[in-house]
């Protein structure tokens, strides 16, 4: 098989694009459970969809670009779960394709192979995790163009001051999908720092790419007065670095133990028998670099899940293809492609179907509870309950309970009144879950909300006029 992927043909891709679509089959024919960010893109989707701008009119931490790629695709596809995998699989696989073009161009290895977006994709099936339609994905879509500037300015034929200005803006656009993507704005500094000519004006045209698209948004939100929000609901809950804890270390080693074996496999074998020109030594050292910062951004990434793990591939998929390039021996070579290809995807269906116990979902899948007896409503969810909005819709902006929460328990502030007081005006809910009594003392406060909502189960009802 890996004979056939060495050719240097573009129609390549429509054959991994097949071996790729039979591997993830079974995630489209059973799909896999709802889960916590693929709900809150859901909820957030609908939300902008209406017209709500994030931070002034919906509470939650979540990038302006991720929201409002989460209305568009919940125009394009409503809450169907299987048309967002579908677009999912598209995406990982355009990443890929996208991957092995650059890799091509800017000559990485002794041979033209499309080898890269096959590995690629293999890799981005190790969990069903990866395959939920969120800003994680499109981000790492940008944070590859960003690498290909990168790979420009590299190259002594190209360098120029567009290269690094683009390397920043596309890592800056990639940070307003995920923050924590702003990451890599350092390591692009250290990789032109270490292995290219740049000078102090081009660091500059890095940091000016990477600010521009932030100072958009804070101008677009100067301009309606939401600077406040901006900052309170969207930079520094980011940059608090505070971990949602959807999936624990020890299910992620397991879940990455063939891919761990296979970089430890493809860093020995390069160490010892690569023969590199300057410029492949500097891309894989570059690539390396890329790796370790990776890694951080796992550590500080506020929604730590399978699909973080999506932007080590790029790097990952360079040097398992280069180790496999370079074994003089087809047969081995081969053996340790299907070691790759069956390794992967049985551990990734074993633990969906929860054959590895060690392996828990738990905390990343939306739990099944009474909240399923209410349905079609718009509600509002005084607590960290989520689960509540799977078959409905958010009302009012106070959907993130971490950034909530403080305006409910003071109610003493005028400041938490009028908030309360807007939101309800503005889109009032049909149903408010309050087991702990957070509304009251703002209903005594507030005699016109008072008036239009009755005390009922674990919560208020709105009356019928």
């Amino acid at each position: 098989m890996l004979r056939y992927f060495k050719i240097n043909d573009p129609y390549r891709l429509l054959v991994i694009l097949a071996i790729l679509f039979v591997l993830a089959l079974p995630y489209f024919l059973d799909p896999p459970p709802l889960t916590h960010p693929e709900l809150k893109s859901i909820v957030i989707g609908e939300k902008v969809r209406e017209g709500h701008s994030p931070y002034t009119d919906l509470v939650d931490f979540t990038g302006p670009l991720s929201a409002w790629f989460y209305a568009v695709s919940h125009f394009l596809f409503g809450d169907s779960l299987y048309a967002r995998h579908i677009f999912a699989f598209v995406l990982l696989f355009l990443q890929g394709a996208i991957l092995g073009f650059i890799f091509i161009d800017k000559k990485v290895f002794q041979e033209s192979s499309f080898l890269p977006p096959l590995i690629f994709g293999i890799l981005c099936l190790f969990s069903f995790d990866t395959l939920a339609l969120t800003g994680d994905l499109m981000g790492g879509l940008f944070l590859i163009f960003a690498l290909n500037s990168l790979f420009k300015e590299l190259e002594f034929r190209e360098q120029g001051n567009e290269n690094v200005f683009n390397a920043g803006l596309f890592i800056g656009i990639a940070s307003l999908f995920t923050f924590s993507f702003g990451l890599y704005i350092i390591a692009a500094i250290t990789i032109l720092g270490l292995y290219s000519r740049s000078t102090s004006p081009k660091f500059l045209l890095v940091l000016v790419g990477f600010t521009m698209p932030h100072l958009l948004l804070i101008s677009a939100y100067y301009m309606k007065e939401g600077t406040t929000s901006l900052w309170a609901f969207y930079y520094l809950p980011n940059l608090r670095f505070e971990n949602a804890g959807y999936f624990s270390l020890r299910s992620f080693f397991l879940l990455c133990v063939i891919p761990v074996g296979f970089l430890i496999t493809s860093l020995v074998i390069l160490t010892r028998d690569a023969r590199f020109t300057k410029y492949q030594s500097q891309i894989v050292q570059a690539l390396f670099f890329w790796m370790f910062f990776s890694i951080i951004h796992l550590w500080l990434t506020n929604e730590f899940r399978p699909q973080s793990v999506l932007v080590l591939f790029p790097a990952l998929a360079y040097l398992i293809t280069h180790m496999l390039l370079m074994i003089r021996r087809k047969r081995i070579a081969e053996i340790f492609f299907w070691i790759l290809l069956v390794g992967v995807i049985g551990i990734s269906y074993l633990s969906r179907y929860g054959k590895i116990g060690a392996v828990q979902y738990d905390s990343l899948i939306v739990k099944e509870t009474n909240s399923q007896q209410l349905t079609g409503k718009r509600i509002l969810v005084l607590g960290d309950h989520p689960e509540w909005y799977k078959e409905n819709s958010l009302a009012t902006p106070f959907f993130n309970w971490a950034l909530s929460k403080p305006i409910f328990e003071h109610p003493e502030y005028y400041e938490n009144v009028f908030a309360v007081y807007h939101g309800f005006k503005a889109d009032p809910p049909e149903v408010i879950v309050d087991s702990t009594g957070y509304l009251a003392p703002f209903l005594e406060r507030i005699p016109e909300l008072k008036n239009q909502y009755q005390k009922s189960a674990g919560g208020y009802t709105r009356i019928s006029n």
